[in-house]
């Protein structure tokens, strides 16, 4: 579905990856060579489809070390609007346009979120598993302290002394 809303300079120059004062100097040229660029209700210029395709051209044309006056001249005769391009989607819609520092940005964010909560996790079971391990050790010595005890209790500490004494004596 098209959309009656096109692109603002920063949307573009992010898709174009070119600063913002470069689009408007390439802009102000092309307007004083005759190309149409829409404008809004404040004044500030709107791009469409062919706008993108004007300006990629032109990018193109500049980055073969063709001069910038002839480059503006070339783009501003051609006529984009009859080449099957459309308005591209408004910038309200739910399409969301990002430059690829952003995306790795982003990216990057993503993951970092994602490897803290995994050592948060990591972490949680490693204290888990300690704690685990600690309640067995503690369990297994009260049983066996238990059992020693016990079997102390059987023999008072007197026939202790004098059943090592004999054991000593023979």
């Amino acid at each position: 579905m098209e959309n009656e809303f096109g692109y603002f300079s920063k949307d573009v120059a992010l898709e174009l990856e070119i600063t913002t004062s470069t689009l408007r100097r390439w802009s102000i040229d092309l307007e004083k060579h005759g190309y149409v660029i829409e404008r809004n209700d404040k004044d500030r210029r709107i791009y469409y489809e062919r706008d993108f395709k004007a300006l990629r051209e032109l990018k193109k044309l500049i980055a073969n070390a063709v001069p910038l006056s002839d480059a503006i001249q070339a783009i501003a005769t051609r006529d984009f609007a009859s080449e099957n391009s459309g308005k591209t989607p408004s910038v309200y819609s739910e399409m969301i346009r990002l430059s690829k520092r952003e995306l790795a940005d982003i990216v990057k964010q993503a993951v970092e979120e994602e490897r803290g909560m995994l050592l948060d996790e990591l972490e949680e079971r490693l204290h888990q598993t300690i704690e685990q391990r600690d309640r067995i050790l503690t369990q297994q010595l009260r049983q066996y302290l238990a059992a020693d005890s016990h079997q102390e209790e059987k023999i008072s500490w007197w026939q202790r002394l004098f059943k090592r004494e004999r054991e000593v004596r023979q």
